[in-house]
């Protein structure tokens, strides 16, 4: 009997980064299409990483695993040689899509199978600065989409800035008549997105991987010993727009306040982000952290990436509020699924992606960007179970859950392999 079935189709997922969180999303894109009976094939700087990753991403059994994933080495994407201040510039750009082409095509040959839909995680890395829609087609001339991160220009008023900033941002290359519409995880901008790419955009869930290890990650373990019972405020990442320097602040002034609280900052400290003045003012925290004098902050300006999703969450777990008070973003943050996993009630800075979401599934309490003395109250404030006028905070960190869960994902996706 001949299944009236169409065949399976095949994804090739390409990133040319490999930092932060990009390891994860890489995870769980391909578990995703996996569920819904592709094949993957994998392009980035670790295929190692991403293979493990995505085995411990999906419930696919191992032979079944083995003969659906395939990951390859792709080089990392330089960045622009306007001093490396962008991500890209209209050369390394184009570059990205034919380097993408290229081992595209050669990890096809590998396989046996012809990617039917190449997405990309990240695809704000292959529009910068080349706004031309003919590129897809001159390179991997495959139906494409892709998730875009940043897309908060689409937000500001028409103006002749505004015009040049959209031709350097790239986004008319979506235009391409390869497209089948792309994917964001700032929803607030989907409208004049759509009216200018001309194209599908979808509010995808910003998912994230909770899994712990099977024992808590040492630092975990060593945070709470250092806590000693105490209420801890943590941060991981240790980037300047993840507001470090205000956490920093806080810490010394609840140590002033004799508060019973720990503050934790953990993962990897992005040094050249960072002016020599704050460097030094970081490194004199930290010697004082090493003397005892300081004892209410875990700190290491020498720790390196947390290497698993496991030992990162192992971490996470430990807190009793998140801190997601960045400053200078605009964008989603990973950090608020986390916190709703583990029913983690967090402190943003108000406006922006991630100030919107806290206070619509009011999962904690917003302050003003870099204001340490609204953070030491909203701490308190939210360790008490009250908002801002006094009320029952009650999160609604379901809701969360179920908004930017893996079945929303897979449906999205689910409907993006029908169009390819």
């Amino acid at each position: 009997m001949i299944s009236d079935s169409p065949p399976p189709k095949t994804v090739a997922l390409v990133d040319p980064l490999w930092v932060g969180h990009h390891p994860m999303y890489f995870s769980q894109f391909t578990a995703a299409f996996l569920r819904l009976g592709a094949f993957v094939i994998g392009l980035c700087p670790n295929p190692a990483e991403a293979l493990s990753g995505a085995r411990a991403a999906t419930e696919a059994g191992a032979a079944e695993f083995e003969r659906r994933v395939s990951t390859h080495f792709l080089p990392a994407g330089k960045r622009s040689w306007f001093r490396g201040r962008f991500e890209g510039d209209p050369m390394r750009t184009y570059q990205r899509w034919k380097r993408c082409a290229d081992t595209l095509f050669e990890a096809e040959q590998k396989v046996g199978r012809k990617a039917d839909l190449v997405f990309f995680p990240y695809l704000d890395s292959y529009l910068r600065f080349l706004p031309f829609p003919a590129v897809p087609h001159l390179t991997i001339d495959r139906p494409w989409s892709g998730l875009y991160l940043r897309n908060h220009h689409h937000g500001e008023a028409p103006s002749p800035k505004k015009s040049l900033r959209m031709l350097a941002k790239g986004d008319a290359l979506i235009r391409s008549p390869l497209c089948r519409g792309i994917g964001v995880l700032d929803e607030r901008f989907i409208s004049p997105m759509k009216d200018y790419t001309r194209q599908s955009v979808e509010g995808f869930p910003d998912v994230t991987d909770a899994t712990l290890p099977a024992r808590p990650y040492v630092l975990a373990e060593e945070i709470r010993r250092k806590a000693a019972g105490r209420k801890i405020i943590g941060l991981i990442g240790l980037e300047r727009r993840k507001g470090m320097l205000n956490l920093l602040r806080v810490a010394e002034k609840a140590r002033e306040m004799k508060l019973p609280w720990f503050f934790v900052c953990a993962g990897r400290f992005e040094r050249p982000e960072y002016s020599p003045e704050e460097q030094e003012l970081i490194d004199l925290t930290a010697r004082r952290i090493q003397s005892g004098e300081i004892d209410n902050l875990h700190f290491d300006p020498k720790a390196g990436r947390i290497p698993e999703e496991a030992d990162f969450n192992s971490i996470f777990s430990t807190f009793d509020v998140a801190w997601a008070a960045y400053e200078g973003f605009e964008g989603s943050s990973g950090a608020l699924g986390k916190a709703a996993c583990f029913d983690i009630p967090c402190i943003a800075t108000r406006g922006e992606c991630i100030g919107h979401r806290i206070e619509g599934y009011r999962t904690g309490l917003t302050i003003p960007e870099g204001d340490s003395v609204k953070a030491l109250e909203a701490i308190e404030r939210i360790l008490g179970g009250k908002d801002w006028r006094g009320e029952p905070l009650i999160s609604d960190h379901l809701r969360f859950r179920e908004d930017h869960g893996l079945a929303r994902l897979d449906s999205i996706l689910g409907e993006l392999l029908q169009r390819a």
